[in-house]
């Protein structure tokens, strides 16, 4: 059989063998490595041990700056300024109203100007208070004791004038507990209303006009 020549490319050398290939390829690796960087060994990038080691700390940095993150944070400044602002009314707080004087969970003002019995009723239920009750003997001597009394004859809250005898308090309660004085209540000349005179209690007529005590409640502080 005949053998069948194939001519070869001018110069005689095969394509793989050509120089014109070899320069080809390196051609083509050249901008393989220009496309994709981490594919060349001659490439800078960063080995796996130091990227994993990194990763942490971004985490933790994004948890730092999350959301709920931050939102916690917030609410505990808020709880902490809020502690501040309560410990700051605490101590600012007054249990009684300004001239108002505080004894035993209650509070007390001292009248300026002397008035009937009924006025007197009148003018400490305008200011959210009632005509004293005594209801104790603590209460009893802080009044008789009461710098701003200096001794005068007060109003309190307590009378008889519904029911000669029944001496009742201005909150209705009934009297359990009483400090008149020696040969009182006498009821000369009409009298109904009771007065605070001296370190004692005293009938007198409720037309009478006197100083007056009012009390109500103290209020709380914040925190209490």
């Amino acid at each position: 059989m005949a053998e069948i020549c194939v001519p070869k490319e001018p110069g005689g050398l095969d394509e793989a063998e050509s120089p014109l290939w070899e320069e080809r390829e390196i051609f083509q690796g050249q901008r393989s490595s220009e496309k994709d960087p981490g594919l060349s060994r001659s490439s800078r990038s960063l080995p796996v041990s130091r990227i994993q080691q990194s990763l942490p700390r971004e985490m933790d940095d994004q948890e730092s700056h999350s959301p709920v993150a931050v939102l916690q944070s917030d609410l505990e400044e808020i709880v902490h300024q809020l502690t501040r602002m309560n410990a700051t009314l605490t101590g600012l707080c007054r249990h009684c109203p300004w001239n108002w004087d505080f004894f035993q969970g209650s509070c007390y003002i001292f009248s300026k100007i002397q008035s009937t019995w009924k006025a007197s009723v009148s003018a400490c239920e305008d200011m959210r208070a009632q005509l004293v009750v005594i209801n104790n003997a603590e209460e009893q001597k802080f009044l008789i004791s009461w710098d701003i009394r200096k001794d005068k004859s007060t109003w309190i809250g307590l009378s008889d004038e519904h029911n000669e005898g029944s001496w009742k308090w201005v909150d209705n309660t009934p009297l359990n507990i009483s400090f008149w004085k020696k040969g009182e209540p006498n009821n000369q000349g009409d009298e109904d209303c009771a007065e605070l005179s001296g370190n004692g209690w005293n009938d007198n007529n409720c037309n009478g006009e006197l100083f007056w005590i009012c009390e109500k409640p103290s209020a709380l502080c914040p925190g209490l």
